[in-house]
């Protein structure tokens, strides 16, 4: 029969691991985001989430308060954008989200005829074998002040 034996130098290192790895995990930070909603189909993987960034002119300028979340499907070779505010965003307002293929107009544009609250789109582009372009924003209240919010991006997911 063999005996095995244990050393305290084994096991205090050991302990203290598992007690590091413990804490950690239970200061781990919130999301930074509300959950993707992927309102495009079944048949889209999601891509990449891109920053909206505050206006220069608010006092959150440069600050990411929201997010475009850009999808594909290989079945029908059409891309999928979703427009979304971040969490401790007070009182997102009028988000908007356009999608098109780069450098020939937008295609497709949701939330400028309405007041969303959560989230704008979907919105989709035709677009295999082409860049997209993309645009998203919102109004939303920054210290009790009303600011805005705006990014747009092009030449992105080509091919």
């Amino acid at each position: 029969m063999i005996r095995r034996v244990t050393t305290r130098a084994a096991v205090i290192p050991a302990v203290m691991a598992v007690a590091a790895a413990a804490v950690l995990t239970a200061t781990a930070p919130p999301a930074a985001a509300t959950p993707r909603t992927n309102a495009c189909g079944g048949s889209y993987a999601f891509l990449k989430s891109y920053p909206i960034k505050a206006l220069y002119w608010t006092g959150d300028a440069g600050k990411t308060k929201g997010y475009i979340d850009i999808y594909y499907s290989g079945a029908t070779g059409k891309n999928c954008a979703i427009g979304r505010p971040a969490d401790g965003v007070h009182l997102p307002r009028g988000i908007k989200v356009k999608i098109g293929k780069s450098g020939s107009g937008w295609a497709q544009t949701d939330g400028f005829q309405s007041n969303y609250t959560k989230y704008a789109g979907p919105v989709y582009v035709t677009a295999r074998n082409t860049c997209i372009a993309f645009e998203g924003g919102f109004a939303y209240n920054a210290s009790w002040d009303p600011s805005e919010a705006w990014s747009s991006y092009s030449g992105k997911h080509c091919g």
